[in-house]
Order: C-alpha cells, then sequence, then structure tokens
C-alpha cells in the first residue's frame, strides 16, 4: 500500500546524544591546476600532425588514467585566474555587469510605489523580469542559521523564536541537512571510551570498524577555519527525544537495492525491505575487506578503525561514502528557486549526454541543465523546451593529492568540466539546423544485406522452394490479429533475427522535443559564452566559457574553417571560473545565488536589434 520507490531517508540521531562513532571526517580539497600555455600558432601545429588530431588522442583514452596533461594542450584552453563575480561578468558585451544584482538587493525594498507610466521589463520568453522584492524573498531564507532551518524541518519550535518561513529553498534545505551528515564537522565531538570496557565489546558493538580512513591531521582541518575556529553560537538545538526531520529524496536509479549482510555465524539476512537510510546506506556498503562498496571514489588508500569511543554531532559517515543524489539534490534545489523566477527550469538530458568529436561520442558527465519553457502552452504540456540555457555539473571526487598525484586528479577533473562546457557549445550550436544521423543516405542502411535476395542468412537456413510455398498457403487464409482483454492489438516485440534485418540509420542523439537555440547569445559578434555550475564537496563554483564556432565546428565536424576568422586567437577558447562557494556558509550562498542570479539575468534578457535590455540598478 505504501512505497517509497526506493527513496533515501535522512538520519534521525540528535546532535547532542551519544551514538556510536563514524568515520573520520573526510578533508576537503580542491584541484590545483597548472595548465598548459595555449599555442602561439592559430592553429596549432600539432592539430595538424599525423596522428595527433583530438580524434585520434580522444579514440587512445581508454580508462581515466589516460587524460593527461597532454589532452588539455590538443584542446588548447586558455585558463584564466579566479575571479570576482564583477570580473566575471565585466568582460561579456551588452553591459553585462549591470545584470548583477547590488549587495543592497539583500535588504528589504520597502514600500515602493509602481509607476504605471514606465513599460515592465521582460524577458525573452515574453515574462515580467523578476525585480529586487524577488530577489529579496528568496534570499532572504538562504541567510538563516542552518541549526535554526533544521529545526524548522522537523515542525519544533525553538522556544519563543517563531518558526522560520521555508518556502522557496525548502528543498534546499532539506538537501543541505543531508549533506551535513556527511560534511559538518562544526559540532564533532568525539568520545573516548569508558576506563576498563571491554575492546572487544567495543569492537563488536561498533559497526563501521572496516571502513576506510583518512590522517586524522588532515581530517582536523577539513572544513572552513572561520566556521570552525568561531567560537559556537548557541542554535536551536534539537531535543534529546526528538528525531530529525525525515527528508525523503528521489534515488535516479530507481532500483531496489538487495544487500546480503553474513555475521559470524554465516547466517544471512536480505535487507532489500528495510528503511534505508544514510547510515545504514553506509553500514551496508562496508565489505570485509574494510573498503566501501558503491563508494564514489577510491580516494583514501589506507585502512584504519574507527575510533572507539561514542560520538556527538551532525555525521554519520563522511563524505566519500556519501551517496551521490545527496549532492546532486542539493544544488539543484539550490538553483530552482533561482531559475523559476525567469520562467526556466532544470531537467535532466533526456537522452544521453554525449560529446561529439567527429564520428566519435565520448559520454561526458552532466547533471542537470536549465531549459526555457515555450511560449505555446500546448507545446509546454507535451514537454517541449528551448536551450539550453546553462548547465549543472556535480562530480564525487575527494580527496584530491591523497595518492601524491594532484596533478593528475586536476587534469581529469578540469577535461570532465571541459567536457561538459563543450556538450553544452555543441547544443547551443544546433540552432536552425537538422539531425544528420550516423548513416544516414549511405548505401549500408539502405540496400539490403547479401544482396537482399530470399534464403536463410538469419535464423535457420531455408530454401527459396520452401519460402514460396509458405507464401502462398498463408495468403488465402489471414491470421487473426491477436488482442487483449480490453480489444486492444496484443503487442508483439521483434526477434532478433527481425531486428537485425531491419535497414536504418543510428539513433538519434538529439531530442525531438528540444528547440536547440542558444539563449542569450550576442547576435553582433561570432563568439558563444556557455555557463555551467560546478560542483565538488559540498561546493559550487560557476564557469563560463567564451568559444568561436569555427572551432566548434573543428571538434564537431574535424573540418578546419575554409576562411580563416578575423580573430587570431579563434582556435583557443576562454576558460574563467568563480571561487568555491562553500553551502554551509551564509555568505558563500547568498554570493552564489547573487552570481546566479546575475547570470540568468543576463541570458535572458530581451533578444532584440541591439540588446536594449537595461540591467539592475542600485
Amino acid at each position: 500500500m505504501f512505497t517509497f520507490s526506493g527513496n533515501l531517508l535522512a538520519g534521525q540521531y540528535d546532535t547532542q546524544k551519544q551514538r556510536s562513532p563514524p568515520p573520520k571526517p573526510t578533508p576537503v580539497t580542491f584541484p590545483a591546476l597548472h595548465p598548459p600555455g595555449p599555442s602561439p600558432q592559430a592553429p596549432p601545429a600539432s592539430w595538424s600532425q599525423p596522428g595527433a588530431r583530438i580524434k585520434d588522442h580522444f579514440l587512445r583514452l581508454k580508462k581515466p588514467s589516460d587524460v593527461t596533461e597532454e589532452t588539455l594542450a590538443l584542446l588548447n584552453v586558455t585558463f584564466q585566474p579566479e575571479s570576482d563575480l564583477e570580473t566575471f561578468l565585466s568582460s561579456l558585451s551588452n553591459n553585462a555587469e549591470s545584470f548583477l544584482p547590488p549587495r543592497s538587493w539583500f535588504d528589504s525594498p520597502g514600500e515602493q510605489l509602481s509607476n504605471t507610466a514606465t513599460p515592465p521589463k521582460l524577458l525573452s520568453n515574453g515574462r515580467k523580469a523578476p525585480e529586487q522584492r524577488d530577489f529579496f524573498v528568496r534570499s532572504r531564507e538562504l541567510l538563516f542559521n542552518n541549526a535554526d532551518a533544521y529545526s524548522t524541518l522537523t515542525r519544533k519550535g525553538c522556544g519563543s523564536q517563531p518558526p522560520l518561513r521555508l518556502a522557496h529553498f525548502r528543498k534546499f534545505w532539506e538537501g543541505l541537512d543531508n549533506l551535513a551528515y556527511y560534511w559538518d564537522t562544526s559540532l564533532d565531538e568525539y568520545l573516548p571510551p569508558p576506563q576498563g570496557a571491554n575492546s572487544d565489546e567495543r569492537t563488536a558493538s561498533n559497526p563501521l570498524s572496516g571502513s576506510t580512513d583518512t590522517n586524522p591531521q588532515e581530517a582536523s582541518a577539513e572544513t572552513d577555519p572561520e566556521r570552525v575556529s568561531a567560537p559556537k553560537s548557541e542554535p536551536c538545538m534539537l531535543g534529546t527525544e526528538e528525531p530529525r526531520k525525515k527528508a525523503k529524496v528521489g534515488d535516479t536509479r530507481g532500483e531496489k537495492q538487495s544487500i546480503y549482510v553474513q555475521n559470524d555465524k554465516a547466517s544471512g539476512r536480505d535487507l532489500s525491505n528495510e528503511s534505508a537510510h544514510p547510515e545504514r546506506i553506509h553500514r551496508n556498503n562496508v565489505d570485509t575487506l574494510g573498503t566501501p562498496r558503491g563508494t564514489n571514489k577510491k580516494a583514501e588508500n589506507t585502512l584504519a578503525d574507527v575510533p572507539r569511543g561514542t560520538y556527538r554531532g551532525y555525521r554519520i559517515g563522511n563524505g566519500a561514502g556519501m551517496p551521490d543524489q545527496y549532492r546532486i539534490e542539493c544544488v539543484r534545489s539550490f538553483l530552482e528557486p533561482i531559475t523559476w523566477a525567469f520562467g526556466v527550469t532544470l531537467f535532466p538530458h533526456r537522452r544521453p549526454p554525449v560529446l561529439t568529436i567527429e564520428h566519435i561520442r565520448f559520454p561526458v558527465r552532466m547533471s542537470s541543465v536549465a531549459w526555457r519553457g515555450p511560449q505555446d502552452r500546448i507545446k509546454a504540456r507535451q514537454g517541449c523546451l528551448e536551450g539550453p540555457v546553462l548547465g549543472m555539473q556535480c562530480r564525487a571526487d575527494v580527496n584530491f593529492g591523497a595518492t601524491g598525484k594532484l596533478e593528475a586528479q586536476s587534469t581529469l577533473d578540469a577535461v570532465r568540466e571541459l567536457g561538459g562546457l563543450l556538450l553544452l557549445a555543441q547544443e547551443r550550436a544546433r540552432e536552425g539546423k537538422c539531425e544528420q544521423r550516423a548513416g544516414e543516405g549511405k548505401w549500408w542502411t539502405t540496400k539490403e544485406r547479401w544482396g537482399g535476395g530470399p534464403g536463410g542468412e538469419v535464423g535457420e537456413a531455408i530454401g527459396v522452394a520452401e519460402i514460396l510455398e509458405k507464401d502462398a498457403v498463408s495468403k488465402p487464409e489471414e491470421k487473426p490479429v491477436e488482442r487483449n482483454r480490453d480489444g486492444s492489438k496484443a503487442r508483439r516485440r521483434p526477434t532478433p533475427a527481425e531486428v537485425w534485418k531491419t535497414l536504418r540509420p543510428g539513433n538519434p542523439l538529439w531530442d525531438p522535443k528540444v528547440t536547440y537555440e542558444a539563449i542569450g547569445k550576442d547576435r553582433t559578434i561570432a563568439w558563444d559564452d556557455v555557463f555551467m555550475v560546478s560542483s565538488l564537496n559540498h561546493h559550487i563554483s560557476l564557469l563560463r566559457l567564451r568559444i568561436h564556432p569555427a572551432y566548434l565546428e573543428l571538434i564537431t565536424e574535424g573540418r578546419h574553417p575554409v576562411e580563416t576568422p578575423p580573430e587570431s586567437d579563434w582556435c583557443s577558447p576562454k576558460l574563467q571560473r568563480t571561487r568555491w562557494f562553500d553551502l554551509f556558509n551564509i555568505e558563500d550562498r547568498a554570493e552564489a545565488m547573487r552570481g546566479v542570479w546575475g547570470i540568468m539575468s543576463y541570458l535572458m534578457r530581451t533578444d532584440s536589434a541591439g540588446h536594449g535590455n537595461a540591467g539592475m540598478s542600485e
């Protein structure tokens, strides 16, 4: 009667109650890339060398360790240093910096008289552009104290303090609470075991004794120094008898997990029907060798025991053992209230996201994409989309540099980000084009195999006389159509032999319900600016790739431009990024919202001659 469809339930532990200790926290580390400089030649000499083409290089990539600095050098990308939000948008055309909301928008706008004489500003989809009040109503929900917001989710008041109003970002706070069970070390307190206790009993009572661990010295400095060193305030704490909230986060796999656990007596039990909140997931993912199964990445190479004794705090595990879906849901719930204000929705690809490098389909990671909804309501009901506007990529890599290969891990992470940005650029460049399916118009998709004559190439070998005889017998008597009980025709799946005989081009890569368009592109110049939100650990960063259509055609089709573009740097895309914003930090997530709001305002501006949409004023 009641099914949860494999959804993950958040933990239900009080932060002040002692319980079995989780593994040591995962250090928060980030890539430290030293990228190669772009080639001074246009195009680079390596592109014309035999066997050194981009296609040939990517064909040789069989595993992640094959991605080296040579891959970055071959893509010839110019990596620009990290910048603040003002610098991030200042290099764009149409006075893009003016679309960034001023910091005064975090204050209440008060009672403003609406000027009916001035026509409202419109977006490219015909909607009214959001104003300061729309920004303030959403941003104030991000300025709440974390513990106070968590207590509001439990519907338990904090004394005389009224409950907080969580409307637009309620799902974000639920997702952030899930992340806190693995990343938030602000209340970590490991208590030593009582003296004289039996060590064997302590080991037997600890279900996580075989999990991996990190260096304690590294783990002590894993969080933001400002959060750790600052004196602890007295936020609203949960009661010792009240459990934390039960937040359901949908599992994208949608599969029922069946885990068979053995005890010391070699007996087992099936845990497929038990509720799977994060602690149970973490415990079930620990095998007999002490290596977590199903973890995002094997970032911890050394085995260490879980600290003995008891623990008080938020966590029930560490970041390396957190399910990937928690990060995706949290970041998506952070972006959705902002994009909805502009009539843009977040939705994952309905076709596998693959980067086309000539005839190669290279799979890339893209967690979700922001699409603009069509103005036609009929198309909107049919699930039609327009865009893409911007992308969202969440990666599960942790412990950068723990294996002593920080440069290699940073290079691989940069290539993954570039793959997502190039995919978005290819989709935006499909505007006004029709898909050319693989093999379309070729002889092998139109001519019958083996000459098309009758016989037994597939299945059993049959003579020509027998085929003609069966056809003559079956013609006068038509076989009745099989029908279901409701009268509908029964579905019949084609056999493998019939599928093999069917001649058709390759499966399409383009979504037929998506109108591909470079939304927000400056039509007066050839360059396109592609934006993406990148996420690692519990942080996000804003990325922008400035790319020329000639470079994109070279990557996609493998053809050099017939006429050399006037820009000498057409063969070197420019990658620019912001710093990493911590979603646990109030100032960081407020600044991140300000940046995403400015990007959406710029991309959704009125697409008219001269792009005369005015920016935001104080």
